[in-house]
């Protein structure tokens, strides 16, 4: 899957017309209810065909996990291609973010589809807020942000970070997989947290114990495995994933900074100043925050950014 992750994800990071200013509140990126009675999919539902059966055993064995049960994830793939629109979206989304989150996937050492996640868990959409508090691609709640390091305060939420948050994500996963020795477990707790998950299943199993998990956590795996197939060859299915956008820095500020004056000094307009950080939330950003600037107007406006503080900088695409 690693390669095929590689070929869909065409290289860019950000584009202004997929981000908006305002952040939508949303319950589940793309779980339906259990009970959800989907559409079917031009003339009737989708059957796996060898490769595809394939594609799932090969997957499960990436994980180390008993491959999930095909009725299960026949029913997500219907959903999401039912939902078609919606799902091409979130995977039009995945595109910019892929060539920053997939380096960091595999620094960390895991298997590269977890970079997926976030279709699952915002549909890709940074800004995403759920009623829970949950908030940025990984959804993360204030408690377990901060236990990871992320600020979270008035003046910068860096859940909406997302070189950070990736960061963060990637640690907790590890942890969780560390706690209880397998995937299925460690990807539920993810959706419910590790308690809920313990205490529900004992630290057991998760296929014998799946129903006494919220129903949205006893769906995520087969969803998990739904959004692998589909995106592994999105063209075969429909979907159409192309995208244009700009490539993007960043620079980490020495000092504190006041956002209007750093968006007078690089020349690029407030409204793609705040879609591309929204986690700067005040109009001073303090000292040690992470910004990004679009590489477009930092070639043409050189001479004013090299003015900035010096920081760390990372060149995210060429």
């Amino acid at each position: 899957m690693g390669k095929d992750i590689k070929k869909w994800a065409v290289g860019i990071l950000f584009v202004v017309g997929l981000l908006s200013a305002c952040t939508p509140v949303v319950r589940q990126a793309v779980l339906p209810k259990a009970d959800n009675q989907v559409s079917v999919v031009q003339k009737g539902s989708h059957y796996f065909s060898e490769e595809e059966e394939r594609f799932i055993q090969k997957e499960a064995q990436t994980f180390g996990i008993p491959v999930p049960d095909r009725e299960e994830i026949r029913r997500f793939v219907d959903y999401y291609l039912s939902n078609r629109r919606s799902f091409e979206l979130a995977l039009q989304r995945a595109n910019y973010y892929m060539p920053v989150i997939l380096p960091i996937v595999q620094r960390h050492g895991l298997p590269e589809e977890i970079a997926l996640l976030p279709v699952i868990e915002s549909a890709f959409n940074n800004m995403a807020v759920s009623r829970s508090g949950a908030a940025g691609l990984w959804q993360f709640i204030p408690s377990t942000a901060r236990r990871y390091g992320l600020r979270v305060d008035s003046y910068v939420d860096e859940r909406f970070d997302v070189v950070k948050a990736t960061d963060a994500a990637m640690r907790y996963l590890k942890d969780l997989y560390a706690y209880f020795g397998n995937w299925e477990l460690a990807l539920a707790s993810y959706n419910c947290g590790e308690n809920c998950v313990a205490r529900r299943t004992g630290g057991l199993d998760f296929w014998s114990t799946q129903r006494f998990l919220p129903e949205e956590t006893r769906n995520y795996v087969p969803a998990f495995f739904a959004v692998l197939l589909l995106a592994r060859n999105p063209e075969k299915y429909g979907l159409s994933t192309r995208v244009l956008g700009i490539s993007v820095v960043h620079k980490v500020l020495e000092k504190e900074t006041p956002t209007e004056e750093l968006i007078s000094k690089t020349g690029i307009k407030d409204s793609l100043f705040r879609n591309l950080n929204p986690h700067i939330k005040k109009n001073l950003i303090p000292a040690g925050t992470m910004v990004y600037l679009p590489r477009e107007e930092v070639r043409e406006s050189r001479e004013r950014v090299e003015r900035l503080p010096n920081g760390a900088k990372l060149i995210i695409r060429e």
